[in-house]
């Protein structure tokens, strides 16, 4: 193998190990049932009830999640937000602000 492929082969493990303990962001408004149940705190009944609540309309914060989804409080949702669960795409979890614990308009 030649040197300069070698040296990019070590930079992107590197780069791969570096991201590796970085959760990654999961969308609450597209994400599936199974991919819900990734989260911590998230099982087979909170999963379908998460979809079934944005069969409604899509969650404009987390607050709006634990509003509207029986069965998230407080220390749940605390949870779910440290395991990566957000309101809108992102490929990093602390690249999207969330806002746990304070309703929307509180924000502006």
């Amino acid at each position: 193998m030649k040197t300069a492929a070698v040296r990019r082969a070590i930079a992107a493990a590197l780069l791969g190990l570096s991201c590796a303990g970085a959760p990654l962001a999961l969308d609450v408004n597209t994400a599936t049932r199974d991919e819900l149940q990734t989260i911590r705190g998230v099982g087979p009944v909170l999963s379908a009830r998460i979809v079934e609540a944005r069969r409604a309309g899509r969650f404009t914060d987390l607050e709006d999640l634990k509003t509207r989804v029986r069965g998230i409080g407080d220390a749940n949702l605390r949870r779910m937000r440290e395991a990566g669960l957000r309101v809108g795409p992102s490929g990093r979890a602390d690249a999207v602000p969330t806002y746990t614990g304070q309703p929307a308009a509180a924000r502006r």
